[in-house]
């Protein structure tokens, strides 16, 4: 497969792509929901409305709570303090200009407190506008370094006028504790796979919550699998440091977890794009590609942060480099404003990558080592196997490959024969006792070498 960068669309919006109605979708209509309860709440790094809305999450799934108090360091990061916002106006004389108690955009997330009167080029200074997004509120923070500002629409501030603006911000930064839910749905082993959503972004929901959404369900579906090989996870944290934290007090964890997928923009009228790992061509990118092609619909396939930038820097970087694929509809002009509201999300685009998330899993599942367990040139009509070969050669071709040396996914490619081919020779296979099935490298069993053999003269 090609490595470079590589879309198969224009790598732009499409406003006029129609979207279907799935209202009586469960799955669908279960997203919205939870997009529509907590978008409006300021969900940022350490905040009480982060905490609501992490509890409205745990009302629904059985996520476990990882806490970190504020200070505590996590390699070379630290956790935050918590941010709280009592009020935050700007006034022009009786005129209220702008009131962050109307939208959480309004006030750049962790500005420090601050009250005087100052004058327009003073204010326009502290006003953060999106002339692209002219009447609309942008998004803007202040983590690491301390300020204050608002985040006015564009077509507000060029109507400024010259004079005094009275400005009122009463937040307040106290210790805290960085909080992740994770929900875990065991399997037969405890090698994972990792699906990981950031949950803070106040005010939007594209960006962020609806990833959480997404892999809430998926991870229902999951649960409610007959069998599963791999333990599945799914974290719900703040964007970057959240999975650090995580990743940081699971430490033990990191060999277990085999490959993860960042769930990031994916409810927008635009084609589905896969980044791929930091590895870029491990079974979790092969693999994740694999169900792109299944759902039938155009996609986009790049580099290791190259197609956007998110946690996967976190999960697949120095010193853990668990493979990370992220899979997003990244760009959208509502992006980083108060548009990223849930008018824009598409029912049919939710669909789509709940679809191929769920297709992902079940070729995770697929993807084994066919092991040998007869010795010989196989007597294929015994088991009901035979095939004409002069028409058709692929059997034996893959009985040959049954080693347990190559997994499903590399027999596939290496004899350019589909993988859905592969997993039904290796189903018949398994069920006349022929192979076992193995979730890694296996040695099949052999005759040359062994002492209570003799050889032939």
């Amino acid at each position: 497969m090609k490595r470079p960068l590589r879309f198969d669309f224009h790598p732009s919006f499409d406003l006029c792509m129609r979207g279907g109605d799935l209202r009586d979708d469960g799955d669908v209509a279960s997203v919205m929901k939870v997009c529509s309860d907590l978008y409006m709440l300021n969900r940022t790094l350490v905040s009480d409305d982060y905490d609501a809305a992490l509890e409205y999450l745990g009302d629904i799934a059985p996520m476990k709570v990882h806490a970190m108090k504020t200070g505590t360091a996590a390699w070379t990061w630290t956790v935050p303090p918590k941010w709280s916002v009592r009020g935050a106006t700007i006034h022009f004389g009786d005129t209220c200009i702008c009131d962050w108690s109307e939208h959480p955009l309004h006030l750049s997330s962790y500005s420090v407190p601050y009250e005087g009167r100052i004058s327009r080029d003073e204010l326009l200074r502290h006003i953060i506008t999106d002339p692209d997004r002219p009447d609309a509120i942008p998004y803007h923070y202040h983590y690491y370094n301390p300020d204050w500002s608002f985040c006015l629409p564009f077509n507000l501030v060029r109507e400024l006028e010259e004079g005094a603006y009275d400005v009122r911000i009463d937040t307040e930064f106290s210790d805290g504790e960085i909080k992740i839910g994770e929900w875990v749905v065991p399997g037969e082993a405890e090698e994972s796979i990792l699906f990981s959503a950031h949950l803070c972004h106040p005010g939007q929901v594209n960006d962020g919550l609806l990833g959480v959404a997404i892999g809430l369900f998926l991870m229902q579906w999951v649960s409610t699998l007959p069998k599963r090989h791999y333990t599945y996870r799914f974290i719900a944290h703040p964007e970057n440091i959240g999975s650090l934290c995580y990743l940081h007090e699971n430490q033990a964890l990191v060999g277990d977890i085999v490959g993860a997928v960042f769930l990031e923009m994916l409810g927008n009228k635009n084609h589905i794009k896969l980044q791929r790992s930091r590895q870029g061509e491990t079974a979790v990118d092969e693999l994740m590609e694999l169900a792109l092609e299944r759902s039938g619909k155009p996609y986009g396939v790049g580099p290791f942060r190259q197609v956007i930038c998110n946690d996967e820097i976190n999960i697949n970087g120095p010193g853990i480099d668990i493979p990370c694929v992220s899979i997003t509809r990244w760009p959208y002009p509502e992006y980083h404003t108060s548009d990223d509201n849930p008018g824009i999300l598409s029912m049919e685009k939710i669909r789509e990558s709940i679809d191929i998330c769920r297709e992902f899993i079940t070729l995770m599942e697929q993807n084994v080592y066919p092991t040998r367990r007869y010795t010989g040139n196989l007597f294929l009509s015994r088991f009901g196997l035979y095939e004409d070969l002069n028409q058709d050669d692929t059997i034996e071709k893959i009985l040959l490959s049954f080693e347990g040396d190559r997994s499903i996914l590399e027999i596939s490619r290496e004899l350019s024969v589909p993988f859905e081919r592969v997993v039904r020779y290796a189903s018949r296979f398994h069920e006349e006792g022929l192979i076992s099935l193995e979730y890694a490298p296996q040695r099949p069993l052999m005759l040359r070498g062994r002492s209570d053999i003799r050889e032939e003269p």
